[in-house]
């Protein structure tokens, strides 16, 4: 079994700011070590990230989060090696699905435009549109696309399942 899955940039910085603060093992750290290391309990992991994001990413490190240049530039090309094993960085989304947020469409896109089966974000409710079904509020949604669909989960309940689900839960 082989997981795609896509963190949100919320989930990138949180783990980050939780380094930057000595802490250890918050869920999106956890998360970050996963796609890090390619595997979970589950099986193989791969990550769904576009360049739109890494971009952005970089903006908001050095911009907003005070970050050296440098720093977040290694932090880039770290998050970009995690996609060397199976080439899952794309170009982006198709620029069709109406949130309220560019960004966040950008991010839904690039996991739909990569066939992410999960998105991990902590901003659940900027994701939620006509198209996604709630499961349980501010916490799990399904969005359907033509062929497939996504889970969007915030990162505490990913971490329940990775921890609690001996095998790929049936979603």
């Amino acid at each position: 079994m082989t997981l795609r899955l896509c963190l949100d940039l919320n989930v990138w910085c949180a783990a980050l700011l939780a380094q930057k603060k000595n802490r250890q093992n918050t869920a999106c750290q956890t998360l970050v070590k996963i796609v890090s290391s390619r595997k979970c309990r589950w099986g193989k992991v791969e990550l769904v990230i576009s360049w739109g994001m890494l971009n952005r990413l970089e903006k908001v490190l050095v911009k907003d989060l005070q970050v050296s240049t440098l720093n977040a530039q290694m932090y880039l090309r770290s998050i970009e090696d995690y996609t060397l094993s199976s080439p899952q960085l794309t170009l982006g989304g198709t620029g069709i699905i109406p949130l309220h947020d560019t960004e966040d469409a950008h991010v839904l896109e690039t996991s739909v435009a990569g066939k992410a089966q999960i998105l991990v974000t902590a901003n659940f409710r900027d994701f939620v549109d006509k198209n996604v079904e709630i499961i349980v509020e501010n916490r799990h949604g399904v969005y359907r696309s033509a062929d497939f669909l996504i889970h969007i989960v915030h990162p505490y309940l990913m971490m329940h399942w990775l921890n609690n689900l001996s095998s790929y839960p049936d979603l």
